[in-house]
């Protein structure tokens, strides 16, 4: 999922900006390309972060999309569920709480320690039957053929069953006018 006005490979955050996300470089050593192996689980990463407050304005989805990226060679990624939790000695509310200082440690100890990692593989937050994926700037923008983009604006009954799965409602108030 992207702004339709920035394309669909996109490493955040943008040079000299301040880690955001939960595996967010702490001091810029990497960027990070968010990405979901469903759309599902992209929109309920991106649109509706947080479990509260689920009433949206159709227009601020719909100044998004959706491009299928396919990478052109295999991608190495550190398995953070299921077994991988186990596996790189973690639990799971390690990389899932609000404060974001141990994920992104996570995600630079891994970086750091293994050259040929390419990024992290996780459960969705707000939806843990939905697999996303953290791809560190290892792998070049070029490396990616992007599919076309899907506007939300041109899949409404795509979006409105994304929001009834998840319990979100669109604002159909009028605007406020200005004073």
């Amino acid at each position: 999922m992207h702004a339709l006005n920035r394309g669909p490979v996109f490493f955040g955050p943008a040079p000299g900006g301040r880690p955001q996300n939960r595996f967010d470089a702490p001091d810029q050593e990497y960027r990070v390309l968010y990405a979901a192996e469903h759309l599902e689980g992209a929109f309920v990463e991106t649109v509706l972060r947080r479990p509260v407050g689920r009433i949206l304005r159709r227009a601020s989805v719909e100044e998004r999309g959706w491009s299928i990226l396919r990478p052109s060679r295999p991608l190495a990624l550190a398995k953070l569920f299921d077994d991988g939790l186990q596996f790189h000695q973690i639990d799971a509310s390690e990389i899932s709480v609000d404060n974001y200082a141990p994920s992104r440690a996570l995600a630079l100890a891994l970086y750091a320690e293994f050259n040929d990692l390419d990024g992290l593989a996780y459960r969705s937050r707000y939806n843990n039957g939905e697999i996303c994926y953290a791809i560190f700037d290892r792998i070049s923008p070029g490396e990616f053929d992007p599919g076309p983009v899907s506007p939300f604006v041109d899949h409404k009954d795509r979006v409105d069953a994304m929001m009834e799965l998840y319990g979100a409602v669109f604002d159909t108030s009028l605007p406020i006018p200005p004073i």
